[in-house]
């Protein structure tokens, strides 16, 4: 791994790639889950419209939040946007609504917990968009979405037990550039919902995993058997515990990585994903 440029470090892949690469793809960090994915032509932007911290969670910069509310800069031509639940550091509906209407294209796919939430600050805007998409997956049924040469499985998880099963919460698989991203936002240590999503069936090249999965409990287990990626990253970090957490990753879980600030980006060339 070396940096190319303030705020991009370039992967560098010396092992065949099991697809055929169509193009080198990047992952651009954004506030707490939030990530952008591109293979320089389709982006798609998840648990990406949060600006304000919000509890232990961070925010964006405010040179980015000029950006995410024009839909320019850093934030422009995003052609999917994902959320995974309703809970404020992965959706802000008031910033999720200055969003989509700056934007002119981009299309959004989540629950409608979600999009009930969004409705209350921008009612019109979200009752008449075309842009606007409701989906409600069975478990074991994902929702597929294809858009420019990537593929995205939206499939249900659960977030919790007792109150928190009440949440509606989607993982999303990414196929985009030859590679296979996977975003979990902040699913439950529930080995039969992955089990349910069939993910020890699927390719994964990069995996972005909460770091409690990594602390003691059965978060390791659930790795090894559903999210055993050869790139795992680990989110949904407070900014006051970053440094605590980078410590104990190195010496435990010295191959993960953290992506650290907002606009921080992972470049994969064209060469392959991590090897396996």
């Amino acid at each position: 791994m070396r940096c190319r440029s303030p705020g991009v470090v370039e992967i560098l892949l010396l092992c065949a790639f099991s697809a055929a690469v169509q193009a080198d793809v990047t992952l651009t960090q954004l506030a707490n889950a939030g990530v952008i994915i591109s293979d320089g032509e389709t982006r798609v932007m998840i648990d990406g419209m949060v600006v304000e911290p919000y509890s232990l969670y961070g925010g964006l910069p405010a040179d980015a939040r000029r950006s995410f509310r024009t839909a320019s800069g850093d934030f422009a031509g995003i052609d999917l946007a994902l959320v995974s639940h309703r809970h404020h550091e992965h959706n802000q509906p008031a910033f999720a609504c200055e969003f989509m209407q700056a934007s002119t294209s981009t299309q959004l796919y989540s629950s409608e917990q979600v999009i009930a939430l969004m409705r209350e600050k921008c009612r019109s805007f979200v009752t008449s968009s075309p842009r606007v998409h409701r989906v409600d997956p069975p478990y074991g049924e994902p929702h597929r979405i294809d858009r420019a040469g990537a593929v995205v499985s939206i499939f249900r998880l659960t977030h919790g037990r007792h109150k928190l099963a009440r949440i509606e919460h989607f993982g999303h698989l990414v196929e985009i550039g030859g590679m296979a991203v996977l975003h979990i936002g902040d699913a439950a240590m529930l080995a039969e919902d992955f089990e349910r999503a069939a993910l020890h069936q699927q390719k994964i090249d990069v995996a972005l995993i909460p770091l409690t999965f990594f602390q003691p409990g059965p978060g390791e287990e659930l790795i090894r058997r559903y999210l055993d990626a050869p790139l795992k990253i680990a989110t949904h970090i407070p900014p006051a515990e970053l440094q605590e957490a980078k410590s104990y990753l190195a010496e435990n879980f010295p191959t993960v990585q953290i992506i650290e600030r907002p606009l921080e980006m992972l470049r994969f060339s064209g060469y392959s994903p991590p090897p396996r």
